[in-house]
This record gives C-alpha cells, sequence and structure tokens, in this order.
C-alpha cells in the first residue's frame, strides 16, 4: 500500500505550491508518453521530494533500502500515470473551467504559508523561476489528475462484509492497543566544532560503535561514552515509550516500534544527527476486535481503498495498452518503446 500512497502522492509532490521550476530541457529526455516529454530533471524533482519523506517515515534497513533503491523508476512511472490520465482527460473532452483554477490558487494564497498575502506569494514565484500562468497550467493538470482519478472510482461507494473482514485480516496490526517499548538510544552529530568530523566521518563513527555493540559491547556504556544527546548521562535511556508518546522524533518513534524485544537498530540518519536504538522490553497493545467502536468503519475504509486502488491499477493498465511511451537512458538512448495495440510496430 505505501508504494500506490507515494506513486499517488508524487503529482502533488511536483506540482506543488512553489517547487523550483526547472526548463524542460529536450536533450534529457526521460520519456516521451502520447507525444508528451518528461525531462530528467522533471523525475529528480519528484526523487528528491520523496527522498525525504521515505528518510523521514521508514526506519533504515532493507525495506528503507528497498525503496530507495527503486525511487527513480517508481517517479517515472509516476510521471507517465500522469501523462496518461491527461491524454485520456483531453480525449474526453475534459476542461477545468478557469475560475476553478483561481480558486484553487487563492486558496494557496490563503493558506498558512502566505496568509492571503498575494505578493508574497507572487514573490516566491519569481524566486523559483516560474510564472504566475505556469503556475496555473500546473494546477490545471493537478485538478484534470485529481478528476479523473476519482471519475474512476466514484461508483465505488461501499464494501461488502467479506471485504471488510479481509481488510481488518490484512491490516491487524493497526487494530491494537496502544504498545510501550523500553527504549535507549546513542546520538552522533553530523557536524561538530571538530572541522576533520565531516558527515562521513561521523556516519563511519557510528557505523563502527554499532559494530562494536553486535560483538558484545555494553550499549548502555557506548551511550555514556560517545553518545551527544540529552539522556547520554543515563547511558541513552529513554525510559518507556508509548506509540502515542510526544516525547520523541517521529522518525525515531517509527523504527522503535519496528524493532522486536532486544533488538538493536541499523544506522538512522536524521537531518542533523546519526543514531542508534535499542529496545530492551516491548509490550504489543491487545488486538482490538471487529465489533469494537471505530474499528469496523476504518476497516470499510481500507476495504475501499484497495477496490479503488485495484480500479485504479486496471485503469492505468488500459491506458497503458493504447498509449505510445518510449522511455531513454541517461544519455538520451532510447531503450524501450511501446505503441499502442492497434498501431503496429514498423520493423
Amino acid at each position: 500500500m505505501f508504494r500506490y500512497l507515494l506513486l499517488t502522492s508524487l503529482l502533488s509532490a511536483i506540482l506543488a505550491p512553489c517547487s523550483r521550476a526547472v526548463p524542460r530541457d529536450f536533450n534529457a529526455l526521460a520519456a516521451v508518453v502520447n507525444g508528451n516529454v518528461i525531462t530528467r530533471s522533471e523525475v529528480q524533482q519528484a526523487v528528491q521530494h520523496t527522498q525525504q519523506m521515505i528518510m523521514l517515515t521508514v526506519p533504515d534497513g532493507d525495506n528503507r533500502k528497498k525503496q530507495l533503491a527503486t525511487l527513480q523508476e517508481d517517479a517515472l512511472n509516476s510521471l507517465i500515470e500522469r501523462e496518461l490520465i491527461l491524454t485520456e482527460f483531453a480525449k474526453l473532452g475534459g476542461k477545468i473551467k478557469e475560475e476553478l483554477i483561481i480558486e484553487d490558487v487563492n486558496k494557496i494564497i490563503n493558506s498558512q504559508r502566505f496568509g492571503g498575502d498575494r505578493e508574497k506569494f507572487l514573490e516566491e514565484l519569481k524566486r523559483t523561476g516560474m510564472t504566475l500562468k505556469r503556475f496555473k497550467d500546473l494546477r490545471n493538470k493537478i485538478l484534470s489528475v485529481e478528476l479523473m482519478r476519482s471519475r474512476q472510482s466514484r461508483d465505488v461507494q461501499v464494501s461488502t462484509p467479506k471485504q471488510t473482514e479481509d481488510a481488518y485480516r490484512k491490516y491487524n496490526n493497526q487494530f491494537r492497543e496502544e504498545s510501550f517499548v523500553r527504549l535507549r538510544t546513542l546520538m552522533i552529530p553530523k557536524v561538530t566544532e571538530d572541522e576533520k568530523a565531516t558527515v562521513a566521518h561521523q556516519r563511519k563513527h557510528i557505523t563502527e560503535i554499532r559494530k562494536q555493540i553486535i560483538k558484545g559491547a555494553d550499549f548502555e556504556q557506548m551511550a555514556k561514552t560517545y553518545s551527544q544527546d540529552s539522556v547520554a548521562d543515563q547511558g541513552g535511556d529513554r525510559g518507556t515509550i508509548g506509540e502515542n508518546s510526544i516525547e520523541l522524533r517521529r522518525d525515531l518513534k517509527t523504527a522503535a516500534f519496528h524493532l522486536d524485544n532486544g533488538e538493536l537498530s541499523e544506522v538512522i540518519e536524521g537531518p542533523y544527527a546519526f543514531y542508534l536504538l535499542k529496545v530492551e522490553a516491548k509490550k504489543l497493545g491487545e488486538k482490538k476486535s471487529l465489533t469494537e467502536p471505530g474499528v469496523r468503519d476504518t476497516c470499510e475504509k481500507l476495504a475501499l481503498l484497495d477496490l479503488r486502488k485495484a480500479i485504479h491499477k486496471r485503469w492505468i493498465a488500459r491506458l497503458q495498452k493504447n498509449a505510445s511511451i518510449r522511455r531513454f537512458d541517461s544519455k538520451g538512448r532510447l531503450i524501450t518503446s511501446s505503441l499502442p495495440v492497434s498501431e503496429p510496430a514498423i520493423p
């Protein structure tokens, strides 16, 4: 499910307010979909935004490495999907009314970021090298894609009892009372007053500390010796942390609850520091039954999401089948090409 939501969010990331405007470089093609160009700079924009999301929300380990490894391809696939949807929108004669685009832009201007200050918004556009017309064109695209997606799933409004029960079994770990861990942390900052201590040096330093702990070194003593966070003197002891606690950063808390009792984390990279976590004890919350308040409603929503995801997947597959899609490598060389099924390839 994470990958589906990730791909869905990429369009919003690329068309978000005041994203860095990058000129369409026709010498850096990533793909051409039904005659519409996708450049490598557009792909890179999507990658940068989503990479930050993964680093903050996915614990270090095999799952994060897998997502980062496929990020470039996922971003390109999402942009190809965008062009497929926009082509279909145009075929159907779709058009977003100008007043809706103006309303959308005004919502952005009135958001917390700009506080209704139109001049501040225009200045930000100017700073990023984007004209108001270009920004409206981009918002037009996102509204068009959202409209087409909602159109595909508008008939899916309810789930059957069986589908709801399947969702309960599939996502059963979401339906627990609050879980708790007894946690220790070890933090090494990325930047120190020592000019020789580069980020690479600090990463290597904490990696060596982890190796020593794996070989038998006591985490508590290593934290007292090397850690530079607020609980270093206590051997990194954070006490008992609940899933709903606000005492710990979200990414660290997420990583902690992915660990088993007695398990040591991989090196976790944050914006300003590297971390090691050690779960000394873990108590999972009791599972909630499907009949408890709120559980069935949540399962019905999850079942609907899965149904809509399946419909969306079939729809995109049909659009791909009837599209001209060409992909290029980093040197601009054609690597794959597909034509509509009704249009035979020329030998």
